[in-house]
């Protein structure tokens, strides 16, 4: 990981504390740009601004609203941020919100700032600044703020913002590094239309850096996106990097299809889906206990969703608690492995908690609900071995793909591939397509081999007569679980490497099975065989067959069946068949014909067997089939 002299910073605290003013005295920039803003002196939404310090590290601020009735619009402008400077004005103190955006700051697991003490220019008594500090204090014991920096300023007077700026130069160092290698990811705040230019989307770049001619994908709709361009506070420039705030010109969108919420990645960075499995830690504060299917709404980067709550480990989810939860989402939400999220009670609207993602894209699978949380709870550890093994195991016979892993698990991809490839080693994982590099569990490969072994034996009880079951009618029954054939051939030549299975190139079937006839087929095959035996070159159809064995249409169809599955007789049509015997010695006489001939034709085949003309077309047609003629106008020649 390396650093840039980028990084964006978020104000937090109670309506009227002097955010707005604050970032204005120190960048020049009014970040209220609503005309409601400025009527009713309040910031209702997301503000932005920045400066450059004489070090020439690029500061980006955003201002968020202090109402409690828009925190939903503060959580989105915390998406991303750096540091935090937590505002509290000294002539009012620690109020509400001043106390909930700590706490969310927290629960993000923003661990840089600085405690701001604004409008000391109000504040007659030096001893109330001094009693507010101590208040502070006391208020940030435990949280990523407990040694920070507390600032007196006033942004009517200039005093203190040297010093705040000084402070700001030092919060560079203390930052953590900007994952400037991984995939980069894009988190939409804003989107608008520039007459001339389009669809301009906003937002924080988290991680990675961005070019525009970078394959982008929209999420959660997972659409291509085209990129015309990028803005960093109003320069063009050709690439942008984590820690910068962004404009990018959109081609292909309006201002209405990308929104809020959504995210610019490259495909398949994220995984998008209606659940999410996380660890949630409910607030001390909160005022009241979650239960099951309690509706709720979920803040995950710039995106607001609602969902139910599913707490996995007790029923009654308390104040102060920690425990593994399934969220069951209204609409989808695309994330990956350790991302930070916020709850808050659907109504009235308050913070619950939070915590971050541990399964972005969980499987469905209800044999492993009884013992999921168990699983969930590997993963939340620091074996990453065993959390990439129970990765695996969660997406059940799905398997997961390579390319996943670094989304399912936070780790690089040099680190997932020498993990699976540890796991494939020790016969914990299976893949079970080399290609596209697909990994199951062999607990899961063994139940498929189990399921495989009950169609098999049903088949062998039904047909005892019948070396066991091609690759072809296997695959039927496998459809569900695997989409290639290659898959399927792959798996099953496993299973017959453990001795699952065995096979003999045309046929798997179960250890030790040896086929067998009741003696009332064995008379009716031997009849049937005896019958096309004896009509030569010429044997009778179908219909006259059956009645030559006593056979009605379904006995028949039977034998035939078993006949052609024992290789004892060969369809030429739907009404005639042909022992092997017989189409060999037809072949040998086909190929002693072109020995002094370079052509056959239909009159010269049929006089050559002594058969009717129907009998040789159709015997015709089949050797070209099997590429041993090939038709040329009227007569046939042999194939090369």
């Amino acid at each position: 990981m390396t650093n840039s002299r980028n990084f964006v910073i978020g104000t937090s605290g109670h309506i009227d504390h002097g955010k707005t003013t604050l970032v204005k005295a120190l960048t020049g920039v009014d970040p209220d740009r609503l005309a409601e803003e400025k009527k009713r002196g309040i910031t209702i939404d997301l503000g932005f601004a920045h400066y450059r310090d004489e070090k020439g590290t690029e500061l980006s601020f955003i201002d968020v609203p202090g109402h409690e009735k828009f925190v939903h619009n503060m959580l989105a402008g915390a998406a991303g941020i750096d540091a935090v400077l937590l505002v509290i004005a000294a002539d009012d103190g620690v109020m509400p919100q001043t106390i909930e955006h700590l706490e969310i700051c927290n629960l993000l697991n923003i661990c840089s700032g600085m405690v701001v003490l604004t409008r000391c220019d109000l504040v007659e008594d030096p001893e109330m600044i001094d009693l507010c500090r101590e208040e502070i204090q006391e208020l940030v014991i435990g949280t990523f703020l407990e040694n920070a920096p507390i600032v007196p300023v006033s942004a009517v007077s200039g005093e203190g913002l040297d010093v705040l700026r000084q402070e700001l130069a030092g919060l560079y160092q203390k930052l953590r590094p900007h994952e400037v290698e991984k995939p980069f990811r894009f988190s939409v705040d804003r989107s608008f239309t520039i007459k001339g230019f389009g669809t301009v989307a906003t937002g924080t770049l988290l991680v990675g850096k961005m070019n525009k001619n970078d394959e982008v994908h929209q999420f959660p709709a997972q659409k291509p996106v085209r990129l015309r361009g990028f803005q960093v506070h109003g320069h063009s420039v050709e690439e942008v990097e984590a820690g910068q705030r962004v404009a990018i010109n959109v081609a292909n969108l309006s201002k209405d299809e990308i929104q809020r919420g959504d995210q610019l990645a490259m495909p398949g960075s994220l995984l998008t889906s209606y659940i999410l499995n996380a660890e949630l830690q409910l607030l001390e504060s909160a005022p009241r206990s979650l239960q099951r299917r309690d509706r709720v709404r979920i803040y995950l980067g710039t995106r607001e969703v609602m969902g139910r709550l599913v707490p996995l480990e007790q029923k009654v989810f308390e104040p102060g608690g920690m425990q593994i939860v399934q969220f069951r989402l209204e609409q989808p939400i695309s994330s990956r492995f350790g991302d930070r999220f916020i709850i808050r009670n659907f109504s009235p609207v308050y913070t619950l908690g939070g915590g971050r993602v541990i399964d972005p894209s969980p499987g469905k699978s209800r044999r492993i609900r009884t013992e999921l949380h168990e699983r969930l709870n590997v993963l939340r550890g620091d074996d990453q071995q065993s959390a990439a093994e129970q990765v695996i195991y969660l997406q059940s016979t799905r398997g997961v793909l390579l390319r996943e892993f670094t989304v399912r698990t936070g780790l690089s991809e040099k680190q997932a591939n020498k993990i699976v490839q540890d796991l494939a080693s020790q016969r914990i994982v299976f893949c079970v397509d080399p290609s596209e590099k697909r990994y199951l569990h062999v607990d899961h490969v063994a139940r498929i081999g189990e399921f495989i072994c009950r169609v098999i034996r049903a088949f062998h009880q039904k047909f005892p007569e019948r070396e066991g079951m091609t690759k072809a009618e296997l695959s039927g029954k496998l459809s569900l679980l695997f989409k290639t054939e290659k898959e399927v051939d792959h798996l099953l030549k496993y299973l017959v490497k453990t001795n699952v299975l065995e096979d003999n190139e045309q046929y798997y079937l179960l250890p030790g099975h040896r086929k067998s006839f009741s003696e009332d087929k064995q008379q009716l095959l031997e009849k049937c065989l005896s019958v096309v035996r004896e009509g030569g070159f010429q044997p009778p159809r179908r219909t006259h067959l059956f009645e030559q064995c006593g056979l009605d249409g379904k006995e028949g169809v039977a034998i035939l069946k078993l006949a052609i599955h024992n290789n004892l007789l060969i369809r030429i049509t739907e009404d005639l068949y042909y022992t092997p015997e017989q189409l060999a010695d037809i072949e040998s006489r086909i190929r002693n014909h072109f020995d002094s001939q370079t052509e056959l034709t239909v009159i010269e085949f049929k006089d050559l067997l002594q058969i009717t003309r129907k009998h040789a077309v159709e015997l015709l047609e089949y050797f070209d089939g099997k590429h041993m003629t090939r038709r040329e106008d009227n007569h046939r020649i042999l194939y090369k």
